[in-house]
């Protein structure tokens, strides 16, 4: 059997985010375990528009190139790790934008988020 793929996704593009704290904590600590790879996705290196298609992919396919590589991206993994920063009592926009983007490619895949913000992420996760 191959190894778990785990994703570690980046859920802030700010330029001064404190997103690659927890990120490169959490990977330090995932790469110990010889059991599974584990895979850093910077949401800056995906410029998903504002979520614009006439539905879900669910329920039709997505239009838009970047967020057709999103969702083949999302599909090579088997579970994911979420950094979610709080912005406005609420996780980043532009994660929920790109959890929007991929549908089906999360179904029946282990998530956890870790949260951080003003009340320890509380209200991002």
């Amino acid at each position: 059997m191959s190894k778990p793929k785990i994703a570690i996704v980046v859920g802030s593009t700010r330029a001064a985010r404190f997103a690659d704290v927890p990120t490169q904590w959490i990977a330090k600590i995932a790469k110990a375990h010889a059991d599974i790879d584990v895979e850093i996705v910077d949401l800056r290196d995906w410029p998903l528009p504002s979520f614009d298609e006439v539905a879900s992919s669910a329920w039709a396919p997505s239009q838009n190139e970047v967020a057709q590589r999103w969702q083949k991206k999302v599909a090579e993994f088997d579970g994911f790790i979420f950094t979610a920063a709080e912005y406005n009592h609420a996780p980043t926009g532009v994660l929920k934008n790109a959890i929007d983007y991929a549908a089906n490619e999360w179904n029946k895949k282990p998530a956890g988020f870790v949260g951080y913000g003003s009340v320890g992420g509380a209200r991002a996760v």
